[in-house]
């Protein structure tokens, strides 16, 4: 196999489930102390099951120090400025 000359990484994604919400968290904490190195997260407003994922985000930066966060989904489309975060049926 080829070596690009990158080091290679390790991420865990968490299902930002919020049953219960702490559970993202957690993993994120775990998974720091493990030594990965990204916590990668999934972006579904129209989940209504699932954290927002800028909240969480937020909330994982928060709880940790080293470990690199971001998502791994962006729905950009359905974020925009002038949208107030709720999803409506």
């Amino acid at each position: 196999m080829p070596d690009y000359g990158h080091r290679l990484e390790f991420a865990v994604f968490p299902e930002p489930l919020y049953d219960p919400a702490t559970s993202a968290v957690d993993l994120a904490v775990l998974a720091e102390r493990w030594g990965y190195d990204l916590v990668l997260v999934q972006d579904h407003p129209y989940q209504p099951r699932y954290l927002d994922s800028w909240t969480l985000m937020t909330w994982i930066a928060a709880r940790t120090e080293r470990i690199r966060v971001g998502s791994s989904v962006l729905n950009m489309a359905l974020r925009s400025p002038g949208h107030d975060g709720q999803v409506r049926r």
